[in-house]
């Protein structure tokens, strides 16, 4: 696997991210609808923006599963030969993925459990996520809230992708440590992961997402070996195959909207074709664009972790002020309102708590490592 100049900054897959994490925001807009005390009024269709975020409401769950295959493309890049060279050891590989997750997981946690507790004490129910109990949050303190031990997701719900994607990072370091495979090694692990998903959804009803987690994260690490590939054709040829790859993007795109294919299957091409392109066709020549697609990138972990809390704050201080939040939300105010907090209280939260803890835990590590 070879790396052109430009790969030491993925802002492709950087916009290509923030894409998804505004996906997720918006679908996830249907929680005050359908998650406060009366959930049977939702009417899908009457959500605000409808005819322009139609595809975001239907569709934006499936940023999740973007998430996983980007992560894939970003790992293969990152340390998939630094580890298999023995220059990462597995101590040092979970201590840089435990100070860049942990810490803004571990309050969002306390926020989300302290909030909806509020709720519950006002209307006798959760907001969304029904199961907030000791077990499962001991499960959220040990990351492994969606390991198969859970009744449900719980507490800040969104946190189970993240989760399961722990255990992927498991199965890539020790993978990558004995063999630093090939494209056919990473397309054998999505053929091999996809079928024990299928086979135990049809054959026990056991749907265990560890193994989605890893269908999709291995198919962006093949996508990451394939962009070493076509980085290295001359400039013609890969404008013809970034050109394929858009075609392959909207054929999917048009296939899922017309009912032909349903998002799970055509998402195994699209999504990679969609990092490809991405990653191919976006470089800005402007430090400044490319540093402001990284700034938006940066976004994505705390918009994803702090938006559900977000919500249930948002409940609880309409409510308090009295405004009959039913039609409230249907309007066309209250979305970009919400979208606009988010992602400013994201940028607060991002350098003021996200990006500092990681360094002081990152830097912890480091003196560890030499008084030891």
């Amino acid at each position: 696997m070879t790396r052109s100049a430009n790969d030491h900054r993925l802002i492709g897959i950087e916009l290509l991210r923030f894409a998804a994490a505004f996906g997720v925001l918006v679908w996830h807009y249907q929680n005050f609808l359908i998650g406060g005390p009366n959930p049977d009024s939702f009417v899908r269709e009457a959500q605000p923006l409808w005819f322009l975020l139609a595809p975001l409401y239907a569709y934006g769950n499936s940023g999740v599963e973007l998430f996983w295959c980007i992560s894939g493309f970003i790992f293969t890049w990152k340390y998939l030969e630094p580890i298999n060279a023995g220059g990462v050891s597995f101590g040092r590989f979970i201590w840089l993925r435990f100070s860049r997750l942990y810490p803004l997981h571990f309050a969002t946690l306390l926020l989300a459990a302290a909030l909806n507790g509020l709720y519950f004490a006002r209307h006798g129910v959760y907001f969304t996520y029904a199961v907030n109990d000791l077990k499962h949050f001991l499960l959220n303190l040990g990351f492994a809230s969606y390991w198969g031990f859970q009744a449900d997701k719980s507490f800040n719900g969104p946190i189970w992708s993240v989760s399961v994607e722990i255990l992927v990072y498991f199965l890539f370091f020790g993978v990558s440590r004995f063999r630093r495979g090939n494209l056919w090694t990473d397309i054998g692990m999505t053929i091999l992961a996809s079928v024990l998903y299928a086979g135990l959804r049809r054959f026990t009803g056991i749907k265990l997402e560890v193994f989605g987690a890893i269908t999709f994260f291995y198919i962006g690490a093949a996508a990451c070996r394939i962009h070493g590939m076509l980085a290295s054709l001359p400039t013609n040829r890969q404008h013809r195959a970034t050109a394929v790859l858009l075609g392959i993007v909207l054929v999917s795109c048009a296939l899922v909207g017309t009912g032909v294919l349903k998002i799970a299957g055509a998402s195994l091409a699209m999504f990679p074709a969609a990092i490809l392109f991405s990653q191919l066709a976006i470089r800005p020549r402007g430090m400044r664009t490319a540093a402001a697609i990284g700034a938006v990138g940066n976004l994505t972990y705390a918009s994803y972790l702090i938006h559900f809390p977000m919500q249930i704050a948002i409940m609880l201080v309409l409510e308090s002020w009295s405004i009959p939040v039913g039609s409230l939300f249907y309007g066309p105010w209250l979305l970009p309102a919400y979208l606009t907090l988010v992602l400013g209280l994201s940028v607060l939260v991002f350098h003021g708590f996200e990006r500092p803890a990681q360094n002081w835990l990152r830097g912890l590590g480091r003196r560890r490592v030499v008084v030891l």
